[in-house]
């Protein structure tokens, strides 16, 4: 199996402001999912730069 993650910011439409604090504290909530992998989305992007600079 593939280890992408099928989150995007859809999942957080017409939520309140209080709902995403709650998802924001729980470290398995969508939130935390979708912030993990917008950072392995940038180290990839940079890594692929670099490798093509190199």
């Amino acid at each position: 199996m593939s280890k992408s993650i099928h989150i995007t910011k859809k999942n957080f439409k017409g939520l309140t402001k209080t709902e995403l604090d709650e998802q924001a504290q729980d470290p398995n909530s969508e939130l935390s999912e979708w912030a993990r992998k917008s950072s392995i989305k940038k180290e990839v992007k940079k890594n692929r730069k670099n490798e093509k600079s190199s």
